[in-house]
């Protein structure tokens, strides 16, 4: 039997509240593209197949034959977390990009919430009907799929799918943490992190699996169960920016996005992320990315007036020793008074 060709994907990685979900926004601006944010995280997803080998891969063979049904899955269907396209895309057909997404929006409000008791964002992913894409030229398109710290998944893809593209980006620590504690302790996320349905591992558990497994981060992390929970959500960005960094190092499948140059120089940088996968970068898309870039300095400026002292003072014990240090020499962890 013939073999279908090589599926035209990218894995877009990074610790969550980093700024992933800006970048895959911009990259969701081409009309080349078909962007998934989080389709590992959903029930019965093509991709949640994957999520034992989401921060580490002990049985690379058996995720080497997993891999490409399940992102070949992933890029005929749309999910609940998906953006809504703000452009026309090649694979859409004609005229139905606004009801298209206006249906799929309100059928995942209908079967979820109503029929199945649930939040629709938690929901299935379903192949695209027909009468809204061209199944074929969808296929051709580059698939982009976000997956929030798969750094075992990125790791495995970058030794061992070469022509696979991976574009991390990494968030100042100070950034992170602010964005993390408004997210998820004082806002509605509560302390209840990590009960997403794919997680292979939660985050209690996540620290004590990467001390048994590399006696270099065990001796760094000491003992761990003795680490609060903001302090092991810094050290678990420590590692996971860490580790794909390592992974990607001199390899032309791996490109590095700072968020920070990502909010001082859109253009700039989300042209460099373009050529880098293959994409055109035009004047319309150039326009589009400044309008959605507006105002994204200051956002990513703001956490060093507004960091609390406790977590500035764990932002600079994580990033002491680390190689990133060095990347935000004018960054100085600010205390909030």
């Amino acid at each position: 039997m013939t073999q279908p060709p090589d599926l035209r994907h990218a894995l877009l990685i990074g610790q969550g509240r980093s700024g992933t979900n800006f970048l895959l926004g911009l990259l969701d601006q081409s009309t080349a593209t078909h962007c998934r944010n989080e389709p590992d995280q959903l029930d019965g997803s093509a991709l949640a197949r994957l999520s034992p080998f989401r921060f580490f891969v002990d049985d690379p063979a058996q995720l080497a034959g997993l891999y490409e049904p399940a992102v070949r899955r992933a890029a005929a269907c749309v999910g609940p977390r998906d953006h809504l396209a703000e452009v026309e895309k090649d694979w859409l057909r004609r005229g139905v990009r606004r009801p298209g997404y206006f249906y799929l929006r309100q059928r995942y409000r209908l079967v979820e919430r109503v029929l199945r008791r649930r939040k629709p964002m938690d929901g299935r992913e379903i192949e695209f009907p027909r009468w809204m894409a061209d199944r074929a030229r969808l296929e051709r398109s580059l698939h982009v799929f976000k997956l929030n710290a798969a750094v075992g998944i990125g790791s495995w893809v970058l030794v061992q799918r070469p022509r696979t593209r991976v574009l991390q980006i990494v968030r100042h620590p100070g950034g992170f943490a602010k964005s993390w504690w408004t997210r998820w302790v004082r806002g509605e996320g509560g302390m209840d992190r990590g009960r997403g349905t794919a997680d292979a591992l939660r985050d209690e558990e996540r620290l004590r699996a990467l001390a048994r497994r590399d006696d270099a981060w065990a001796k760094r992390l000491g003992d761990v169960d003795r680490i609060g929970r903001a302090e092991g959500e810094l050290w678990w960005w420590r590692y996971v920016n860490e580790a794909l960094l390592e992974a990607g190092r001199g390899k032309p499948g791996h490109h590095l996005v700072l968020y920070e140059d990502l909010a001082r120089d859109p253009i700039g940088v989300s042209r460099a992320a373009y050529a880098f996968l293959g994409l055109t970068f035009d004047a319309g898309l150039e326009r589009r990315v400044a309008a959605m870039a507006e105002g994204a300095e200051e956002i990513a400026r703001a956490w060093k007036d507004e960091l609390e002292p406790e977590m500035a003072t764990l932002v600079e014990k994580v990033l002491d020793g680390s190689p990133m240090a060095a990347w935000w020499p004018d960054e100085e962890v600010a205390r909030a008074a």
